[in-house]
């Protein structure tokens, strides 16, 4: 069963929601499909608490005081203050439990990368998430990428490359990168390409100076 949290129906509205917040109680609103949305408040420190061990896009529980039965929900999004980060406002979803849903599911990364232990690699990280589907009970809190396989500096790892369970489909582009280690600066390789680099451009400087000309000859040229 997922986790319950109790919320209760709110009267305070528009800009007086400021006084709920000045009393540690956040704002929230509970809409889905073919339902009417209905204004709920939640204690802020609930509210921390159901982040933390949820996120986004999980199914949770949400016993509105007053009904009889929790509702099954996902937080879909939450407001934040612009500066401080702190949760000003959620919405919560109502799902229905034999229908898929979409969200943005984070990556953990775990694990100790060969490449950046023995060879001094850079660990790079392309995507923090990955866009998924599935039923609203096997949608995931996270998935996990290790860096274990990662043993040459340039090896990456990909959407593709994910061990997902059958339950849930993944959205995201398949060669979209998800780790990736790049080389140290300094490396061999990179003094090569710097070396081939002013090579190539002290041929072309060479070569002007041998076989070109300059607009002024050329001009003084065709007028003589």
């Amino acid at each position: 069963m997922p986790d319950t949290y109790s919320v209760e129906p709110r009267a305070t509205l528009g800009k007086r929601v400021a006084r709920l917040r000045r009393a540690g109680v956040l704002p929230a609103n509970v809409f889905g499909r073919g339902i009417d949305s209905v204004a709920v408040q939640i204690e802020e420190r609930a509210v921390r608490e159901l982040l933390q061990a949820h996120g986004l896009n999980t199914l949770i529980s949400l016993q509105i005081a007053g009904e009889d039965a929790p509702r099954p929900v996902v937080v879909r999004d939450v407001g934040r203050h612009p500066v401080t980060r702190t949760p000003l406002h959620l919405d919560f979803y109502q799902v229905d439990l034999e229908r898929t849903i979409t969200g943005s599911v984070p990556v953990h990364v775990t694990g100790e990368s060969p490449a950046v232990r023995d060879l001094g690699g850079i660990l790079l990280v392309g995507s923090d998430s990955v866009q998924v589907e599935a039923l609203p009970a096997d949608m995931p809190n996270f998935v996990t990428v290790s860096i274990e396989p990662l043993a040459e500096l340039d090896d990456e790892i990909t959407v593709a490359d994910l061990e997902i369970p059958e339950t849930i489909t993944v959205l995201s582009d398949p060669h979209q990168m998800l780790v990736r280690i790049t080389r140290p600066r300094g490396t061999a390789a990179d003094e090569e390409e710097e070396a081939e680099g002013e090579e190539g451009e002290a041929e072309g400087e060479e070569g002007e100076a041998e076989g070109g000309e300059s607009p002024a000859a050329a001009s003084e040229g065709e007028g003589s």
